[in-house]
């Protein structure tokens, strides 16, 4: 996406968080397979200052070793400076690690 693109959407994303006030919880999708971009980043310190409920999802679980995958989400957690979000595995693929991504979603229903 072009810098030009990313400023669009950038400023849609925050327009829309910022006017809608029936947003329940922000879930925030990264590839656990990679280190967070600048853009990720920037993203979570975001959503980190909205004051709204969210949770990060690490998608493409199934991609990486089972025996990997919370060392994966240990890295991650440090790469965004998290003392206290939540940040879990998920394979939209498979369909694995979905029932702990759905309870922390149902609590803010």
């Amino acid at each position: 996406m072009s810098k030009v693109e990313q400023e669009k959407v950038g400023k849609f994303t925050e327009e829309y968080l910022v006017k809608r006030n029936t947003i329940r919880m922000i879930i925030f999708l990264v590839d656990i397979r990679h280190k967070p971009t600048e853009n990720d980043l920037h993203m979570y310190h975001y959503i980190m200052s909205s004051n709204l409920p969210f949770i990060v999802i690490a998608n493409k679980a199934d991609k990486i070793a089972p025996t990997k995958v919370n060392s994966y989400v240990e890295d991650l957690k440090k790469e965004f400076g998290m003392s206290f979000s939540i940040l879990l595995p998920f394979s939209s693929e498979k369909k694995i690690y979905s029932d702990s991504v759905w309870e922390e979603i149902e609590k803010n229903l």
